[in-house]
């Protein structure tokens, strides 16, 4: 085997993932189609909502069965298995008639299929690398910004000129193609192609996590602090972020601002995100990474009170820019302390336990925000409420600021 060769393949992995990870965009364009289903279904807020809650937990639930997937058959066939699930969930609601049948296409079926997008590239990318790890996780996780950039302006395009039906089917066909384009480039581990992991065997920067002396079994990782530290950060941070990216269109037309200036909202949201996760993750392997995670979590507390003080389209650009980049930067660091203190072996297992914060999160972002709607016909109490829980993981963090990887993985 060879330690360094001319061209690692490692940033292939890393390049592939980024796509399959664009496909969040694909889900994080629901905002676009919230009124024009709203009118056809003649339903309220909540009920709309209720998609998106059921869709978040399938997407959580079921990242566990694709993280075992992955580390079982490896992340090609994962990779189609949610082409096939994804593409034929969106496609398919261009057909419905009624809200059951939405709640089932695409919370269930499109869910089950989303699990993948985000478990799979990113822990097939960490495996690649020891050094820069946070870099290689951070640049495949951009993909999600890079989603939100391209995905909801080009749903919201073909709901205008076409109608949500047409724009159902072509996100459907968006997702297939390229996850099953992506999926023919992944390989599980450098072992596969007669290589190591970038920097295997070099030491790492002290600033950085070391790497752990073994790899922990995925019943150790479940009872360590440090995992529910990060599973917690993504349970009120994910939620809050959510609730946004379900209910964007609709609160910016209580300000008077237009869908297609909402939906380049989300897209300003993914300029943000794709810095936060690229920055963040350079940051951590200089500063460490619970540092920059505490960085992160802070600045998503403030910034999601600022939501408060939209009035145009111009101050919602700004704030979304900043709130995509703290989302991108937790997101991404939270993949590379899961990695670095317990391990590669399970990494897949891991994620995927890890993913279920969005169960939780769907209850205090999206649904409960659809509910208050309904209740108060304003979305100001769901901000502030949104805004308080991004600050217990901020005060979270500092308990695990000190400790070592090594410990904090011992430390129940």
């Amino acid at each position: 085997m060879t330690d360094k060769p001319r061209f690692f393949y490692g940033w292939i992995i890393v390049i592939a993932g980024f796509f399959s990870v664009a496909m969040f965009g694909v889900i994080n364009s629901y905002s676009t189609f919230v009124k024009p289903l709203e009118e056809y279904l003649k339903i309220s807020r909540t009920a709309i909502s209720t998609a998106y809650m059921i869709e978040m937990i399938f997407y959580s639930v079921f990242a566990m069965v694709m993280g075992w997937l992955c580390d079982r058959i490896g992340p090609r066939k994962t990779l189609w298995i949610s082409a096939v699930f994804m593409g034929a969930g969106m496609a398919l609601c261009s057909t419905i008639t009624a809200t059951w049948q939405f709640y089932a296409l695409f919370g269930m079926v499109a869910g089950i299929g989303h699990a993948a997008v985000f478990v799979v590239p990113t822990s097939t990318a960490a495996r690649w690398f020891v050094e820069k790890r946070g870099l290689a996780v951070g640049i495949t996780a951009c993909g999600l910004g890079f989603g939100l950039i391209c995905v909801p302006p080009l749903s919201e395009y073909l709901i205008r000129t076409n109608g949500w039906r047409t724009a159902f089917v072509a996100l459907g066909a968006l997702a297939f193609t390229v996850n099953l384009i992506v999926g023919f480039f992944m390989r599980s581990k450098p072992e596969d192609m007669g290589l190591k992991a970038l920097g295997a065997g070099r030491e790492v920067p002290k600033a950085a996590a070391a790497p752990v002396i073994r790899d922990y079994t995925i019943g150790e990782i479940l009872t360590a602090r440090a995992f529910w530290v990060v599973y917690l950060t993504a349970v009120f941070c994910y939620g809050a972020e959510q609730m946004l990216v379900a209910h964007l269109n609709p609160y910016c037309a209580t300000f008077g601002i237009g869908a297609k200036e909402a939906a380049l909202g989300l897209s300003f949201l993914g300029f943000g995100n794709i810095a936060g996760r690229v920055g963040m993750g350079w940051l951590s392997d200089v500063i460490g990474r619970v540092r920059a995670l505490i960085m992160a979590v802070g600045l998503q507390a403030v910034t999601t009170f600022g939501l408060l003080l939209i009035s145009g389209p111009l101050a919602l650009y700004g704030i979304m820019v900043v709130v995509g980049f703290c989302w991108g930067g937790w997101a991404v660091l939270n993949v590379v302390i899961l990695g670095d203190f317990f391990g590669m072996k399970n990494l897949g297992k891991a994620m995927g336990f890890y993913l279920t914060n969005g169960v939780v999160g769907s209850l205090i972002g999206p649904f409960l925000a659809g509910a208050i709607y309904d209740a108060t016909k304003s979305y100001f109490l769901a901000i502030i409420f949104a805004g308080v829980t991004c600050l217990i993981p901020f005060f979270m963090a500092f308990t695990i600021l000190k400790r070592k990887p090594a410990a904090m993985a011992a430390a129940g």
